[in-house]
């Protein structure tokens, strides 16, 4: 008989019931499974949620059992953060539909977890940083303005409303979507999962040749009169 394989994140979730029956913090335990797990790894929001479940007692670490049968797509009920480059994806931020994006949220993502990543990913690379956004209300704010200075990127022109000019919309997403459209998934964690596997399982010239579409696109705007690239 062959081996059941558990699932990385009930896995996780083993390990999380152990931590906090031995009393340790959320924060430790986060930091504990990101060590292990790296882009595996349950979000903070979920991390601490099931703390704060086995503590109030919580036996179980599978999902509850649904009455009905698994949805065959997903209803939008979170927002997904992606910071790449040409090397492939540095971050990616999953925030669940209790919490929301705002500019303090943004700046403090920006100045420690993406910060860090950039600068363990190009250890052997130049430090100069071009950085991309389009034109959300928490991407233009003051706050997150003065954190990307203060950050000393480079922070690249971008007109509003543009995602054929974004190439995690015309490019990343699309792709993404595709992979995952008819998947039964059962709940968060199992979207995170996917979406996870399928970015890691991606080659290094799928991120590059996304990148290096951009500035074609950039000139082709340019040509047809668009205003969006003035100084």
């Amino acid at each position: 008989m062959s081996e059941q394989k558990v699932p990385r994140c009930v896995e996780q979730r083993i390990i999380i019931k152990f931590l906090v029956g031995e009393n340790v913090q959320p924060s430790e335990i986060l930091q504990r499974l990101k060590k292990q797990y790296r882009e595996e790894c349950l979000s903070r929001t979920r991390v601490f949620e099931w703390c704060k479940c086995f503590r109030e007692g919580r036996e179980r670490v599978e999902n509850e059992p649904h009455n009905r049968r698994p949805r065959t797509s997903i209803t939008p009920t979170g927002w997904v953060g992606l910071d790449g480059d040409w090397m492939g994806v540095i971050h990616v931020d999953f925030l669940t539909e209790a919490n929301t994006i705002n500019a303090a949220y943004y700046s403090a993502l920006l100045e420690t977890e993406i910060k860090e990543k950039i600068r363990s990913k190009r250890k052997r690379g130049g430090k100069r940083v071009a950085f991309l956004q389009d034109n959300a209300r928490p991407h233009t704010a003051k706050t997150t303005m003065a954190t990307i200075s203060k950050l000393k990127w480079d922070l690249l022109p971008h007109p509003p409303y543009s995602p054929d000019l974004a190439p995690s919309d015309f490019y990343l997403f699309g792709q993404l979507k595709s992979h995952l459209q008819g998947m039964r998934l059962a709940d968060n964690d199992a979207v995170i999962h996917s979406v996870r596997e399928w970015i890691c399982r991606q080659p290094l010239d799928f991120y590059e040749k996304g990148i290096r579409m951009l500035p074609g696109r950039w000139k082709k705007c340019i040509e047809s009169g668009g205003e969006y690239f003035e100084e």
